[in-house]
């Protein structure tokens, strides 16, 4: 083997147990945390100014719930994190007294505002931007569902506000129903939250389109091991394909709890990726693929340079994608056009051609400040060179990305080098 590939932890699983951690009454251990990155740590600092003690503990993060939660001595800055911001909205909505939560510059231009909606609909005073710029925004609640009128939330651009609902449900006071609206984005990461909150005795008061929130105590595991992100072998297999490298995957998760990414093992012979057991090596076989990722929406950027390695195909599925850091299906076909790479942006995806070759790029590659774009851009310039803009956007999910690759043989440095 060429090098070891270690998945980092996963942010999605990190930021659920967060959030249930602060609402327990018990102390809670999450185990194989240190290689976390910015939006779990995000999620992490904002509960400690709520009163929620987290510390390091051999790897681990040891939490202590507040009791009760405390008013922030500051705003709550999310980061980079739609996750975290949204999680926070949710909690903070049901505490009597109001609180500022903000982001970076790609968060405040995303938001909470279909959450919003809903809470508006409770009685909660929301004041938010209205213009290209979201954020910051202040919430006070606690709910009334004073207002008469039904919420009704958006399923089709993102499952986060819908998590974030149900994993603050603790904190209500009586019942409230909230209309579930639209074709569900992310199911695996609905399921992911269900999931959580069942493990944490939530008694599961779901229907097809309608979400009932009442108060319950969770009650968590005294500790939980956090998976690999299986999304992030994406990058994994770009390697294999543009350097030719031959890796030992390390951490890839349970089908269950790749959220969605385990198409990826199923897509590798067809990507000409040879995948057995933890070992992926080149494989000169590829074929044009049809793929759906509906519930994957966070691998198009490198799947896209992938098939544009191998055999081409069409990515479908995805129009939730352009609501994440960037529109990744736009950032995507300019990515790959700076490399030399023809791809043509769909609704919800983009058709690729198979067989195509990498350029160098004759300018800087951006990256619109999304972290997956940017690891794409890395991996692809492992092949080609280049100078690719944001040398710190992978820290948002995966702080050794640039130390792994360097064991491989890419030379990285800065601009402040």
């Amino acid at each position: 083997m060429d090098g070891v590939w270690a998945l980092p932890p996963s942010k999605s699983h990190a930021i659920r147990w967060l959030m249930m951690g602060a609402l327990s009454e018990g102390e809670l251990r999450l185990n194989g945390a240190a290689g976390l990155g910015e939006d779990a740590r995000s999620m992490r600092r904002c509960l400690t100014q709520l009163g929620v003690e987290v510390v390091d503990c051999d790897g681990a993060w040891q939490m202590r719930p507040a009791a009760p939660f405390v008013r922030p001595p500051s705003l709550l800055h999310a980061g980079n994190s739609g996750t975290a911001l949204r999680m926070l909205v949710a909690l903070a909505s049901h505490l009597d007294v109001p609180v500022m939560l903000d982001g970076d510059a790609s968060l405040r231009r995303r938001g909470a505002d279909d959450l919003a909606r809903v809470l508006r609909d409770q009685g909660v005073k929301v004041r938010c931007g209205d213009g290209h710029e979201r954020l910051p925004m202040e919430v006070r609640g606690p709910w009334t569902g004073s207002t008469g009128r039904v919420a009704v939330l958006r399923r089709d651009r993102s499952s986060q506000p819908y998590s974030a609902l149900l994993l603050s449900s603790p904190l209500v006071h009586g019942e409230h129903e909230v209309r579930l609206d639209g074709v569900v984005r992310s199911s695996q990461h609905a399921a992911l939250s269900e999931r959580v909150a069942s493990m944490c005795g939530w008694p599961g008061n779901l229907s097809k389109d309608t979400l009932s929130l009442s108060p319950w105590t969770p009650r968590p595991p005294t500790e939980v091991t956090l998976p690999g992100d299986a999304s992030m072998a994406s990058f994994a297999m770009l390697y294999v394909r543009t350097v030719g490298a031959r890796l030992s995957l390390v951490g890839w998760p349970d089908a269950e709890e790749a959220l969605g990414a385990d198409i990826l093992h199923d897509l590798a012979p067809a990507l000409g990726v040879a995948w057995d057991m933890d070992a992926l090596a080149p494989d000169d076989t590829t074929r044009e693929v049809d793929v759906d990722l509906s519930s994957a929406n966070d691998l198009i950027c490198p799947l896209a340079a992938l098939l544009a390695l191998g055999g081409g195909g069409v990515i479908r599925g995805a129009p939730h994608a352009r609501h994440k850091e960037s529109d990744r299906i736009s950032s995507t076909v300019d990515l790959l056009n700076t490399f030399g790479i023809e791809a043509t942006a769909t609704d919800d995806g983009m058709h690729v051609n198979g067989g195509q070759r990498l350029r160098q790029p004759n300018s800087v590659v951006r990256t619109f400040g999304d972290h997956r774009v940017m690891m794409t851009a890395v991996a692809l310039a492992a092949s080609t060179g280049a100078t690719v803009e944001g040398p710190r956007l992978h820290n948002v999910a995966d702080p050794t990305y640039l130390d792994r690759v360097a064991g491989l043989g890419l030379r990285c440095t800065s601009a402040t080098e």
